[in-house]
């Protein structure tokens, strides 16, 4: 038998700063939540989703997704392990 993996999910939420080139100043934030995957102890990835006052069914859905997603991974020992994207 081998040895399960330590695998945890945390949600936060989290907004984005986008900056807009020429000018510099002009900086958007954007809402959203981020979804962040330890695997033993260490990033193995990260998932930004977008939330606003009145989110669409489509932006409903895309965060169940990405929940059950994260919940699946968390208990599927089997599963190869994610790697943090570069």
């Amino acid at each position: 038998m081998t040895e399960r993996r330590a695998r945890r999910v945390d949600v936060a939420a989290q907004p984005r700063h986008v900056s807009v080139d020429p000018d510099p100043d002009a900086e958007f934030e954007y809402s959203g939540i981020v979804l962040r995957r330890e695997l033993d102890g260490a990033p193995a990835e990260e998932t930004w989703l977008p939330v606003g006052d009145e989110p669409s069914e489509e932006d409903d859905e895309r965060l169940i997704a990405a929940l059950h997603d994260a919940w699946l991974w968390t208990t599927e020992s089997e599963r190869d392990p994610v790697t943090m994207p570069e």
